[in-house]
């Protein structure tokens, strides 16, 4: 089987279990009300919620890869076929959207809608529907009302906490990113991003090791020591858990790929992404993947964090931001042989299971939407074959 061959059968999966998303079997939902005894996180009734949002942004990023390898120069008559495939990925999107859309009102209930958001952008650009332009400016809305913090950094789950995770942080700067793509010229949204970047940056930061907190809260006292009226800040979390990197990562490289010269933060979080890259390939495993804490890399491996420090690799390669781009063309080499290793039958395997709260990780692997879908994106990113 072709390595083509392998990515279809991934593509269909994803499609298929984002249209399985919202179905919940008597099965699951007895486990349910286990878990919510337990005090386990469960499943939420929001259609956008960021295992659905991974699904759909792989799933975008598959749609404009079929339509490459379809439109190619090069193009042989069973590449040209790949615009079926594209056609069937849109109208698995498009039925999500109107699920959304009609039978949930359109309704927002997290931060993390954010990510869906940025699958929005994508379909926008691909296809030109007014609906999707539509459905990002519902977020951005919404997003504009969402708590923060003293810095201005967005909270995550604002009514019950005042923490800031790198998952909110990284979903909400990679949608500004993105959005402000949408205006040119403009770049207030992409102001609000670099925003976001650099108060994880400031406060969310190990010194020692450069890795990032899964997050962190400020704390009321000053501490002139970080900078002129900067806050202190409690850490909180794992050091390098391997998802809240590539949450970091995917909003860190969405943000740098638009960032203009003009911008005067420009040369800062370049080279913040570059370090973190570097970081991120120096404890690659052997086997090409990631693991679920970045230093255990003879721990298990998580291929929800190798999908997305994978992208987020792709993104910068892609935008010229690498002097050297040797070692980060051979580690997204590798990383993408392991996924598709770890991909048998198109189902993604090897994904570490959700996080309850800060270090609460139980040590469960399988094929989870956010795996799936980080897998999907970063296969059909780079390079196009």
């Amino acid at each position: 089987m072709t390595r083509d061959d392998r990515i279809k059968k991934i593509i269909h999966e994803s499609a298929r279990e984002l249209g399985d998303i919202m179905v919940v079997s008597p099965k699951q939902a007895a486990k349910d009300v286990v878990k919510k005894a337990l005090g386990r996180s469960v499943r939420t009734k929001d259609p956008l919620f960021w295992p659905a949002g991974m699904l759909m942004l792989g799933l975008s990023e598959a749609a404009a890869w079929c339509e490459k390898k379809a439109a190619a120069e090069d193009a042989s008559e069973e590449d040209k076929k790949y615009i079926q495939v594209r056609d069937a990925i849109l109208h698995a999107l498009n039925a999500h959207t109107q699920l959304w859309m009609e039978k949930y009102q359109g309704k927002l209930d997290f931060v993390d809608d954010a990510l869906a958001g940025v699958a929005f952008v994508r379909l926008y650009k691909l296809t030109g529907e007014e609906k999707y332009k539509k459905a990002a400016d519902r977020i951005s809305a919404y997003l504009e009302k969402a708590p923060r913090d003293s810095e201005g950094a967005i909270i995550y789950n604002g009514e019950r906490s005042t923490n800031i995770f790198a998952d909110g942080i990284g979903q909400v700067s990679m949608f500004y990113a993105a959005y402000s793509s949408l205006f040119v010229g403009d770049t207030e949204y992409l102001d609000r991003a670099v925003k976001q970047v650099r108060c994880f940056k400031l406060y969310g930061m190990d010194k020692k090791s450069g890795l990032n907190y899964h997050g962190y809260e400020l704390l009321e006292e000053r501490a002139n020591d970080f900078g002129k009226d900067a806050y202190r800040s409690e850490k909180k979390g794992l050091l390098g858990w391997g998802r809240a990197y590539g949450w970091l990562m995917l909003g860190l490289s969405e943000t740098v790929v638009y960032l203009s010269e003009k911008i005067g933060l420009r040369g800062e979080l370049l080279n913040w992404y570059r370090e973190l890259a570097f970081k991120a390939i120096e404890y690659q495993r052997e086997d090409g993947g990631f693991s679920w804490q970045l230093q255990a890399v003879e721990g298990h491996i998580d291929m929800s964090a190798t999908g997305m420090i994978t992208y987020a690799l792709e993104q910068g390669l892609n935008a010229g931001i690498f002097e050297d781009e040797t070692p980060v063309r051979e580690a997204i080499l590798k990383a993408q042989h392991s996924m598709l290793e770890n991909s048998p039958k198109g189902i993604v395997t090897a994904a570490l299971s959700s996080c309850d709260d800060f270090g609460v990780h139980y040590q469960t692997y399988g094929n989870y939407p956010w795996g799936q879908g980080a897998v999907l994106m970063a296969l059909t990113t780079w390079p196009v074959q």
